[in-house]
């Protein structure tokens, strides 16, 4: 029996809360486990294609190609021709460029507006385990466009009040999908990264003064699979080499938080095919 890929979309209104970082680390685990692998940079940023070692001036095609090829009366290519391996075994890549933001302007005058990735991913959806959708901030065709194709979503936060607000609109915009295209968003794995761990005994008895603690206990009122993320300078180091921290520090705190939230999503979906 052919594959059929769980789509993960990975979103959130707010910026800077580590939403490709995730991305790219749990597709990393992904692949370390032989999961065959497409990370799809849907955010005109790129901020996924730099983060996986590929340089944007080279790119002979992108997703906005891809969504092209979507639209009658313009010349795009099909996705497998956007595709692009990395140097991670088992973990492909369909790059983005500055001009995908252009695409929304593309997409307004398209009669199934909000479908167009939908059908991109559908050919080749046979010929991966998971595909990890990295989604821009911004609340536009291109971020409902990788809702309506996602089986499941990760929400990406950072450890302040501004991502607790951020998430509130984020869940006006699942309903609006739910209530308008008829796409539940029920499956959702919340990430808090940065989170803040205390060492020191005396220290640890004020852990629950950090904004850390105060969030972290919030999101768990309100969604039922919630992970934190330690920060590392480990996180960092890899981005700069643009390699997944599952290759470049798996056993770090960082590495070790971002495999157990790739085996849970592998869990839960194994199950759900049982």
């Amino acid at each position: 029996m052919a594959n059929t890929a769980e789509c993960i979309a990975f979103v959130n209104h707010k910026g800077g809360t580590g939403k490709t970082t995730s991305c790219i680390s749990i597709a990393g685990f992904f692949a370390k486990n032989g999961c065959k692998t497409l990370v799809v940079d849907f955010d005109p940023q790129a901020n996924a294609t730099s983060g996986l070692g590929i340089d944007g001036a080279t790119l002979q095609y992108s997703m906005y190609d891809a969504i092209l090829d979507q639209c009658e009366g313009y010349e795009g290519v099909p996705i497998a021709k956007v595709i692009l391996e990395t140097d991670v075994k088992n973990l492909h890549l369909a790059p983005s460029e500055f001009d995908l933001s252009v695409s929304e302007i593309v997409l307004q005058r398209v009669k199934n507006r909000t479908g167009v990735l939908t059908l991109i991913l559908e050919e080749i959806r046979d010929l991966y385990d998971y595909m990890l959708v990295d989604l821009p901030t911004s609340p536009g065709l291109l971020m409902i466009n990788g809702l309506c194709a996602s089986d499941q979503v990760v929400i990406p936060v950072e450890p302040s009040i501004y991502s607790l607000e951020a998430l509130e609109n984020l869940k006006h915009t699942f309903r609006d999908i739910k209530r308008i295209e008829g796409h539940p968003i029920n499956k959702i794995t919340v990430v808090l990264n940065r989170y803040h761990v205390e060492h020191d005994v005396f220290a640890k008895m004020f852990q629950k003064r950090h904004p850390s603690y105060e969030v972290e206990v919030r999101l768990r009122e309100m969604f039922p699979s919630v992970f934190t993320v330690p920060e590392a300078i480990e996180i960092y180091d890899a981005q700069k080499k643009g390699t997944p921290i599952s290759h470049f520090a798996p056993k770090s705190r960082a590495g070790k938080a971002y495999e157990k939230i790739c085996k849970s999503i592998i869990e839960k979906t194994n199950t759900k095919t049982k």
